[in-house]
């Protein structure tokens, strides 16, 4: 028997385990360990080289557009036959508050009225495994190849605890290596996933004056316009400053009156202009629609939400308690076991839509030869490297001139540009350090400014080298220069002054540091030599601390 959507969460206590000794991962645990902490020092620069092409693609883009000519659609005087005749990629802009689309579903068989994006979320009832650690700090002596010995800390006698919390997410979770997998068990199953559609027949008409600065209507707006489609590509990253507004269905289409305690504390609630509300009619095909026939999925409200209940085979179920008979869960009841929450493997996901009043558009306007109407679909820029960057098919709720689209997007670029770089001076932090020990220098145990110095110096020298490899010469050749530059003295600066380390094979310091950090036990990471290397100016050896 089908059962309903509970929204509780619940949670279960796992089991507890003490280890004696020391934490060290070991076997495939520890390979796999060595393997991540490689992983997360490869990959930081590599995705830095991704965003920085995309950066230049995007750029170039929107700066051959700035200089390109564009045609007003909400010119007065326009000759609709000079547009039929533009030439191939120009540019055409306009504003409408004209907006005739509907955006759909056919899966679930739900069309919304004056959408131009609508959204599916999709959540999934899931266990959560949440793991808990307290160990103590001991000290060992860790010997090198030739015999050279020092200290070190590290983590023993620790108590792991595993909890476990059984609640709606927006993402699946594989239960496999989970402590108790039986007991806990997370289906895949993943009939309707998220998904964004677009608009397929959304057009507008670009009236003569358009819209003023305010959004209000120009005192010269008049006539018919122009009457075009917007190809469903202008709309794949959405409408640019739109919100999202939740998609809830009623009996009226109207909000459902407030409770008591929703008035009392309104200003906790949700904003009420956030959601939208349609009649229940527009779901009268969702009764035979794919997704209810073949997966169950029915309309319960609640928020919005359309709902498919796990059933569970018998076969499953035995195998499943089979399962939680070899763990030792089989008969592992607990409180949270008797709370009315919902089942894992449940589905949910509701819809949101954005449905601006007013809508500007920068694209290339081409004939539809099936109906014989304009089209306004995006421009590509080829030959610069990454297409999707280098296309301008822009949305933008709102009454805003050409210059300002194309001013806003690269505000878009440039933000996330900088993101990508943030993200690599807090990479450098750990690698400045890898590469110190390349170096016969141990970065970690020198002053706060030396650390300072070879994290900005490897910043800049890997940033440097990415804009001289991306950019080249012809675009910021002086900032690249000077940041490069920047990179390199403050890298000797670090490199001179901190203080050296045992001596031996480089790439054999440099995997035992990585092993290290990847709490790998001693005996995987035998260094040559703890004796730190003369210096060569005094041919004496420095001390290491």
């Amino acid at each position: 028997m089908a059962h309903g959507m509970n929204t509780m969460p619940t949670a279960r206590r796992g089991r507890t385990y003490y280890k004696h000794g020391a934490n060290d991962s070991r076997g495939i645990h520890g390979f796999c360990s060595v393997l991540l902490v490689a992983a997360l020092l490869v990959a930081p620069p590599l995705i830095l080289l991704g965003s920085e092409r995309s950066r230049r693609a995007r750029y170039l883009a929107l700066s051959d557009a700035l200089d390109s000519d564009v045609a007003e659609l909400n010119r007065g005087g326009l000759d609709i036959s000079a547009l039929r005749d533009l030439p191939p990629n120009a540019l055409v802009h306009g504003v409408s508050d004209d907006i005739d689309a509907i955006s759909s579903d056919a899966d679930m068989g739900v069309a919304i009225p004056g959408a131009l994006v609508l959204r599916r979320n999709a959540e999934y009832c899931q266990w959560q495994e949440i793991t808990s650690q307290s160990c103590e700090t001991c000290t060992r002596e860790v010997r090198a190849e030739d015999g050279s010995t020092r200290d070190e800390t590290y983590q023993c006698n620790c108590v792991k605890q595993y909890d476990y919390v059984k609640a709606w997410r927006s993402q699946r979770i594989n239960s496999l290596l989970f402590d108790q997998p039986g007991a806990h068990h997370n289906p895949q199953r993943d009939p309707m996933p998220s998904r964004t559609f677009a608009g397929e027949d959304a057009s507008m008409t670009f009236r003569q004056g358009g819209r003023d600065a305010e959004g209000g209507r120009a005192e010269d707006a008049a006539g018919d316009g122009v009457r075009a489609r917007l190809h469903p590509d202008m709309l794949s990253s959405g409408v640019r400053g739109q919100p999202y507004r939740h998609v809830e269905f009623t009996p009226d289409g109207r909000a459902p009156p407030p409770s008591f305690f929703a008035r009392l504390f309104s200003f906790l609630g949700p904003d009420p202009s956030r959601t939208r509300y349609e009649p229940l009619k527009l779901l009268k095909d969702t009764p035979t629609s794919p997704a209810a026939v073949r997966d169950g999925f029915v309309y319960v409200g609640q928020g919005g939400w359309f709902f498919s209940p796990r059933e569970s085979a018998t076969s499953s179920k035995l195998f499943n308690w089979f399962a939680q008979y070899l763990e030792g869960s089989l008969f592992d009841w607990q409180f949270g076991d008797l709370m009315p929450s919902c089942t894992a493997g449940d589905v949910r996901f509701r819809y949101e839509v954005q449905d601006p009043a007013i809508v500007s558009v920068l694209g290339q306007l081409r004939k539809d030869r099936a109906s014989n109407e304009l089209l306004v679909t995006p421009r590509t820029m080829r030959g610069v490297g990454d297409d999707k960057a280098a296309t301008i098919g822009l949305v933008h709720s709102g009454s805003h001139s050409a210059p300002d689209m194309l001013a806003a997007e690269d505000s878009d670029s440039r933000n996330r540009a900088h993101l990508f770089r943030a993200l690599l001076l807090i990479w450098s932090i750990p690698a400045s350090r890898l590469a110190g020990v390349a170096l016969e220098r141990e970065l970690g145990e020198s002053s706060v400014a030396v650390k300072t110095e070879g994290a900005l110096g490897l910043c800049f020298l890997v940033l440097g080298a990415t804009w001289l490899l991306i950019w080249g010469e012809a675009h910021g050749a002086a900032e690249t220069t000077a940041i490069f530059f920047a990179g390199g003295t403050l890298g000797y600066l670090a490199y001179k002054s901190a203080r050296r380390k045992g001596s031996g094979r480089r790439w054999r310091a440099v995997w035992c540091r990585v092993a290290k950090w990847a709490n790998a036990p001693p005996e995987w990471r035998v260094e040559d030599s703890y004796v730190p290397a003369p210096d060569k100016a005094t041919g004496r050896a420095s001390k290491l601390s």
